[in-house]
């Protein structure tokens, strides 16, 4: 009896992880049912020696099936996913290799998508998404074309990468198609953080769908408390362009914008009218909008000074 009450407290010095309650049990019953035998072979101090071999035994080998499948099934699950991330990261090589997203018109609705034509295609919403700029990717419509039964209902990834990172821009379920595609998602896109060009991968179930390549612009001129709504990249040059500045802080009825050229020379001055008042939906604070106009001489390096506050240099 008292045999087995050393070998009770050896189960429970072993690893909480090594056995179970339930194993620990038929071990027990085990060494009990050879009990009578080995009492009349081996005296108390040798049979202890050999229920604990036996004890040995039995805990190497239910680890090696239990604990020990478990690492295996762990380090298998560790190995495929960083597999998985290394095709990713193979498929961010060479940028200037992979195609540029090209325009093209939808035939059942007429708006103009970028992308590979029969493949995928972003609603052109903006001419161009902008570095930093949480507002041109705040709603975005993407199409698929392909066999709609393994597209529709499929998770989807969307990732971007260029030389520096790589970032999750979207993540859900494509649902059905709309006006010709196959399947289509109304989602948001994370802000590009920085200028360049950047590869857009569109992966459908964990495989990759299709790639292809865009210019990000670089982010829009801003002062401590007002932003340009548009790229001066966007604007032609010796062209008057209508302009909206947005100012989360300032409420005044007009605005004095200056044109600056990097010789630090004012080229043109201009005022901009308070147009309209909406709230931020992120912050539920005021916004107020100023429309004006704005135009460039030529191609250089400027900066603006908006109500006194100037802006960063920036080219157009």
């Amino acid at each position: 009896m008292r045999e087995t009450e050393q070998i009770k407290e050896s189960l429970k010095s072993l690893p909480k992880y090594s056995l179970t309650k339930e194993q620990q049990q038929n071990i027990l019953l085990k060494l009990q049912q050879n009990r009578t035998h080995q009492r009349k072979s081996l005296k108390p101090a040798a049979a202890i020696i050999s229920f604990s071999a036996i004890l040995m035994i039995f805990a190497f080998s239910l680890f090696e099936g239990g604990l020990g499948s478990e690492t295996a099934k762990e380090e298998s699950q560790s190995i495929q996913m960083e597999s998985s991330m290394e095709d990713k990261a193979e498929s961010f090589t060479d940028l200037e290799s992979i195609p540029k997203g090209q325009a093209f018109i939808l035939p059942d609705t007429k708006q103009e998508v970028i992308g590979i034509k029969g493949k995928l295609g972003i609603l052109n919403t903006f001419d161009h998404f902008v570095a930093e700029d949480p507002r041109r990717v705040a709603k975005l419509m993407i199409f698929f074309w392909g066999n709609p039964e393994e597209l529709a209902g499929k998770e989807y990834e969307i990732e971007a990468a260029n030389n520096n990172e790589s970032i999750l821009l979207s993540h859900g379920i494509l649902s059905t198609g709309l006006n010709g595609d196959d399947a289509h998602v109304l989602t948001q896109f994370t802000p590009f953080t920085e200028e360049g060009l950047w590869q857009l991968s569109f992966y459908v179930d964990g495989q990759l769908f299709d790639q292809f390549s865009l210019e990000v612009l670089p982010p829009f001129p801003k002062t401590e408390n007002y932003t340009l709504e548009k790229s001066p990249k966007e604007m032609e040059i010796r062209k008057e362009t209508d302009i909206i500045i947005e100012s989360s802080r300032k409420d005044k009825k007009r605005i004095e914008v200056q044109l600056i050229n990097e010789n630090g020379k004012t080229v043109s001055e201009h005022t901009f009218v308070q147009e309209t008042e909406h709230i931020d939906g992120a912050t539920n604070n005021p916004i107020y909008l100023y429309g004006g106009k704005l135009s460039f001489p030529e191609k250089g390096i400027w900066k603006l000074k908006i109500d006194g506050e100037e802006t960063g240099s920036f080219e157009n």
